[in-house]
This record gives C-alpha cells, structure tokens and sequence, in this order.
C-alpha cells in the first residue's frame, strides 16, 4: 500500500512529494518506509506524533527524524493506525466514535457515565494516598516556592502596625496546642492584596496567609481568630496538598483514558471531573469550618465570630460571594452559617 502526500523536511520549508509504504514487495513486514520523488534512497522511518486535520486540511505526521509527512484529508489512514505511538492511536478510535451520528454520542455518553463515577469513587482515595507518599521536606519547599510566586505577582507586604501583627499572632498561637504536634510550627504570613480584597489562605505546607484587607473588613480580633481556625483546619487536613494530588489524580487518569488528543470525550471527561473536585472543595470548606469551630471553643473565644464574618461576608459581597453552585469550590454562605449555627 502506497499513501501518497507531501514532506517538509526538518528545519525548512522546502517540500517534496513523498509516500508512505507498508507491505510493498520486497519491504520487511510489518515496517512503515518512506519513498521520495527525488533520488533519496526508500528508507524505514516511525511517527512521533499526528496533528490532526484542522478544517479539512491535511493530517500531518511528525516523523522521529524530525520531518512532517502531510496525507491529504481524503486519505483513509486506518491501514497507518498500527505504526501511530500508543495515545494517538486511543484518540483515533475516539474520533471515529465521534464522527458517526447519534450512536457515537450515545457510546460517548455510556463511557462518560463509567469514567465519572470511576473518577468519583478512585479519585479521592488515590489522591489521598498520593498525598501521604510526599515527603514533608518537598510539600514544604512547594508551600515556599507557592508564597515566593504569590509576592512576586500578587501579594504586597503588610502595612499593619507591628504591635497589631503581634497581637494577631498571640491570638493565633493559643490555637496551635489543640491541633496535632506536627502542626505546632504552622506559619503565619501577614500580606496585602488590594486586587483580591478581604482574604486568607492556607498553603500546602504549614503556612497560612492572612491579608491586611480580610483585617480591615472583620474589624475585631475574635472574627479574625475564626477565620485563621478555619485556615488552620485547611492546614491540620492538608486540604491544599489533597486538592493538588486529587488534580494530579484527574489529569494522569483522563490522560491515560482519552490520550492526549483533542476530542469532545476528552474535554467532557475534564469537565465531569472538574465537577467532582469542585465538589470535594467545598467539603473541605465545610470541614474547615466544622474544626474553626471546635478549636475556637476550646479557646475560651466567641463561637459566634465565623458566623458573624460570614453574615457580614454575605451582607456586603452579595450573589457574587454567595457559592454552593456545582463548579463552585466552596459551599453557600447560608449552608455554612446554618451548619455552624447547629
């Protein structure tokens, strides 16, 4: 069989007219060679890569020596599919299943049903235990390298007072003997970030960063004290290293499945699984709350502070703060002052 087409060589333009040969007299089975119109001897080569058709335009293969081989979109290049690397030929499966009508879709639709609740029963286990297997010196050097991009393209430095600084971190270290010992060294970082407004963040090591706006707006040192108890919760269950390995989890998964073609499956298979971590986040906002809650207790401080940083949250934001929605990544303002409030 001949696949007759153009050939850019690598680092130029210049281009030849060129075949594909497999199973020609004489050629060792099994084997993909290439015959060009001028005098180049017909040598074996292997595809590294397909880009697909763009509009009709021609399908291209990459050549490992560097080269493109450019087959007419006419062609039926299934006889070529043995000879693709491994992912290209799962995303040409996938584009036929594509291309036929309603029984596609519905073939579509039954393997996006499977690898959603595959994705909904595997992933948080299997990002879980992914976040066990790194070791705490690299989830540190991460969290530093995490707040070291965050000053350079977001965060300014503090302008709170000192004296105001020291009275937040007192308030901050009555926390740190009620979470396990390997948390007593929880970090926390004081910025500002007048772009993002009133905020906190917990970082996937133990730090925690608190802005000088979320200060400004909670305007009392016990709201102050239950928002960083909920950060330290976000700390105590590694909620930011869960998320990071849930993701890492996702991406492997969908890659191995779908290949790394485009295709409809591909993009709706991300879109089902950007709704299960969307969904995971905001459990771990409730959890978050659920321990602010207990630690602040224990304290001796006002119980009632989250929920009045919420209530003003909810008053001041509106809809735009509100979440709950299923690709948001926290639960509404209103569940989660109702379930503080129980």
């Amino acid at each position: 069989m001949q696949f007759h087409g153009n050939l850019t060589e690598a680092g130029s333009t210049r281009r030849v007219r060129a075949a594909l040969l497999v199973d020609e007299p004489g050629q060792s089975p099994q084997t993909l060679c290439l015959a060009r119109e001028d005098d180049t001897p017909v040598v074996q080569v292997s595809v590294a890569d397909v880009i697909p058709a763009i509009g009709g335009g021609d399908t291209r293969l990459r050549l490992a020596s560097g080269d493109i081989f450019h087959l007419a979109a006419s062609t039926d290049s299934r006889p070529l599919e043995p000879f693709f690397p491994e992912t290209v030929r799962r995303g040409a499966v996938l584009a036929r299943i594509e291309a036929v009508g309603w029984r596609g879709a519905t073939i579509l639709a039954v393997l996006f049903v499977l690898l959603i609740a595959g994705i909904r029963f595997s992933i948080a286990p299997a990002g879980d235990l992914l976040a066990q297997l790194v070791p705490s010196h690299i989830v540190e050097r991460g969290s530093s390298m995490v707040l070291q991009q965050l000053d350079t393209l977001l965060f300014e430095e503090s302008q709170l007072p000192v004296v105001e600084q020291d009275r937040i971190r007192a308030d901050f270290q009555t926390l740190l003997p009620l979470v396990p010992a390997k948390f007593h060294n929880t970090r926390l970082h004081f910025r500002s970030a007048p772009g993002i407004g009133p905020n906190a963040f917990a970082l996937p090591g133990n730090d925690i960063v608190l802005l000088d706006e979320l200060v400004d707006f909670a305007d009392n040192d016990d709201v102050v004290l239950g928002v960083l108890a909920h950060e330290l919760g976000h700390v105590v269950h590694q909620h930011a290293l869960r998320s990071v390995t849930r993701g890492a989890v996702v991406a492997i998964g969908v890659s191995l499945l779908v290949g790394s073609q485009d295709s409809i499956f591909e993009e709706i298979a991300g879109f089902g699984s950007s709704l299960v971590l969307s969904r995971q986040s905001r459990e771990f906002e409730a959890e978050a709350d659920v321990m602010a809650q207990g630690w602040i207790r224990e304290a001796g401080r006002d119980t009632q502070a989250l929920i009045t940083f919420l209530e003003k949250l909810a008053a001041e934001c509106g809809a735009m703060c509100e979440g709950g929605s299923i690709l948001d990544s926290h639960p509404s303002l209103a569940d989660r002052i109702s379930a503080l409030e129980n």
